[in-house]
Parts: C-alpha cells; structure tokens; sequence
C-alpha cells in the first residue's frame, strides 16, 4: 500500500516539474516530513583528504562527477589557481542514511576559474572521480523561486577507515532572517543575494561536542518533490573566537544554478537540472558566470571561515589574521602601529635634541678650560726698583707710607 502512494506521489509531482537530463531519469520524491527518513531517497557524499573526512559535502551530479566548496581544497600559491594534487582526494558515497555505497578517488578536480579565496566568491569546484560501473544521476534544484521549502543536511562518517555513517542532521527552514544582518556581516552576500543563502542554523560538530557548524548541504523543496540546491561556502563570526564561543555567527551557502552551464563544460555533458515547468523560467548560459566580488572584502570585528571546519587552521582568511594578534581587527591593528610609530619619532626627536645639547655644552666648556691658559694674562705690578733711572720724571723721593 506504501509503495503504491509513492507512485502515485511521484506521478503527481513528475506532472508538474522539468528534469533536464539524459535518458527517462525521475527525479526522487520526498514527503513533507521533519525526520531524516527523507533522505533516504539521495545519494550523499563526503570528501575525504589524506584518508580523513572533511566537513565537506560533495553535492553528487552523476556517479562520477560532483560539487564541492574550492574552500576545501589544497592550492599551491595563494591565488587559488592551481590544486595541489599531492593530496589524496577521495570520495565516500553513502546509500542514503546510514548504509555506504563506495569510496572512490579523485581523478581531477577543477575550481571555479573565477573563486576569489579572499571573499569566498565563486567558492565551488567540480570533481571527477571513479565509480564502481553503477551509474546514477542526482539532480540539482535550479530554480530558486521554486522552493517551497528548504531541507538543511549535515552527513558525517562514524569511521572514515571502515565507511561507517552517523545518521545525518536535518532540519526543516523557511527563512524569515532579515537579510540587512546577512549583508552587514559580510560584503560579498551585500553584492550578490541571489548567488548565497543566509542563515543562523547549526548542528553539533562530530570532532566537539560543545561546539556548533553549519549544515553542509541544502536540498530546495519542490512540493512533494525535492534536489540539492546549494553547499556551504563560508560563515561570518562576530567576535573572537570561532564556532565554540557563542559568538553570533551568520552563515552562507552558495547555490549551484547559476554554476550548471560552467559545469557543463567541464564535465562534458548535460548537468541534470530539476524545476518547474513554466515560462517564468529563466536559465542562466553562462559558462563563465561570476559574482560580483566586492573590493572591501572584510567587515571590522567579523571573521571569516570556510572550507573544512573540522581543520578551521587551514581555511584562514582576511581579518582572520587579526585573531592571531589577540582578535584585534586590521583597522585597530594598523591604529596601534601608527601610535607606536609616532611615538618612537617623537621619542627619537627628544632624544636628538638632548643629543645636540649635550654636545653643544660639551664645546664650549672644552674651548674655555684650554682657553684660560692661552689668554690668560698676568696682572701688571709695580715696582719702584725697576723704574728708569734716566727718566726726567723720575721722582726724586718717594710718598711716605704710613
């Protein structure tokens, strides 16, 4: 009897949406429930680094190509250009809740040509990895007025060596956030709202308990219907610390439909998109598509995380930096120096001027004490024996002294 509700669910959801992808494929139906027996129906994944798991969710196209944050990955340089292939990525593939369905290396992986590490914009890659010959297609919610609802995920593995997975984290969220908070926590969500989803929700972390993440993926609602729509890309975290100081914290996940047309192009096929059927739809063919990235990337007191929040040490960006030096921000930071240098000039100025003095008193005390010997002069004396006898004037008697 289940079985036959769920056809017929299915038929009735299938009658008003569009799968664009090869063959006869259906997209999987999901019934309107809280519980994580919703994703049942979904293939999800996880990227592993080095043999260790990542809080990074691979958002799974086909059995061999996937989404995931560039945030993620390892570079050579600071420009984001090219992966440092020297890690090992691979990627764990569950059956649906908790069953495991493979672990597969990463032949290739490609960023974004435009991801600004510095912003976080364009923060997505695409990987290639192998399969075990059992093909399958998971489609991606391309349109955002679709969304009846949104489902937030966060799948981890109890034993990456063995292949084991937790059960996942799922809520259920409609946001009503006032998106002036979004954009004043950070600028690049201020310049492209249509591209990010904000958010406050988070989820215990598998690495401690006492501290909180974001979700990892977020599946777009298309009643009675749902598909992955977005991954995580970065939070901003008012305050010092990071996501275990109860410091607000604003979240951010970048929406993969305005990425179709680029993924297409690296892939080398039709990405399976899945949306309504009406003329409102619009479908972005750019290849080359870019955020706008803004030029003040930080925000003062804010900092910014990404990628791998199980490793936050290896996804510090911008005013991050201040955190090392007591959570001071850059504009207190460079206030401070400024003082300081200041102050040594106007040290240094003192001490010239005591310098000069010194010296200048130095001088005329030395020329005086060997001035006295060459002008110094003998007072005159008289002496009444030495006069000149010849001397007209010489008196002839002398005044008696009494």
């Amino acid at each position: 009897m289940r079985l036959g509700n769920s056809l017929l669910t299915l038929a009735a959801g299938l009658s008003t949406v569009f799968a664009s992808s090869p063959g006869e494929l259906s997209a999987p139906t999901l019934f309107r429930r809280n519980g994580t027996e919703d994703l049942q129906a979904f293939k999800g994944a996880v990227l592993l680094k080095n043999g260790e798991q990542t809080s990074c969710e691979v958002a799974l196209m086909y059995s061999t190509f996937g989404f995931v944050s560039a945030a993620c990955l390892d570079f050579t340089d600071d420009t984001a250009k090219t992966v440092n292939m020297s890690t090992s990525y691979e990627v764990m593939i569950s059956g649906g809740l908790t069953s495991s369905y493979g672990r597969f290396r990463a032949s290739r992986v490609t960023p974004n040509p435009n991801y600004d590490p510095a912003s976080y914009a364009n923060n997505i890659a695409i990987l290639q990895f192998d399969s075990n010959g059992d093909d399958f297609v998971n489609y991606i919610a391309s349109w955002r007025a679709d969304w009846a609802n949104m489902y937030f995920v966060r799948r981890s593995l109890s034993s990456a060596a063995g292949g084991a997975w937790n059960q996942p984290a799922l809520t259920t969220y409609n946001s009503n956030l006032d998106m002036a908070d979004c954009a004043k926590a950070n600028t690049l969500f201020m310049y492209n709202q249509n591209d990010l989803i904000c958010n406050q929700l988070t989820t215990t972390s598998i690495m401690n308990a006492t501290c909180s993440i974001p979700y990892a993926s977020m599946y777009g609602v298309i009643d009675p219907n749902a598909a992955i729509a977005a991954i995580y890309s970065h939070s901003a975290v008012y305050g010092q610390g990071n996501f275990c100081n109860g410091n607000k914290i604003y979240n951010y996940y970048i929406v993969m439909q305005n990425y179709v047309h680029w993924a297409m192009s690296v892939i080398g096929k039709k990405a399976p998109v899945f949306h309504t059927r009406i003329a409102e739809y619009t479908e972005n063919m750019d290849a080359n598509y870019s955020m706008t990235i803004p030029g003040n990337k930080n925000v003062e007191s804010v900092l910014v995380y990404g990628g791998d929040l199980y490793h936050l040490n290896t996804t510090m960006t911008g005013d991050e930096e201040s955190e090392e030096m007591g959570g001071l921000s850059t504009g207190a930071i460079i206030g401070i120096l400024l003082g300081l240098l200041a102050l040594l000039a106007l040290l240094g100025y003192f001490i010239h001027k005591k310098i000069k003095e010194r010296l200048a008193s130095n001088r005329v005390r030395r020329w005086w004490f060997f001035g006295r010997f060459e002008k110094e002069e003998k007072p005159e004396h008289f002496d009444p024996q030495m006069t000149d006898p010849n001397d007209p004037h010489r008196p002839s008697a002398y005044p008696v002294q009494f």
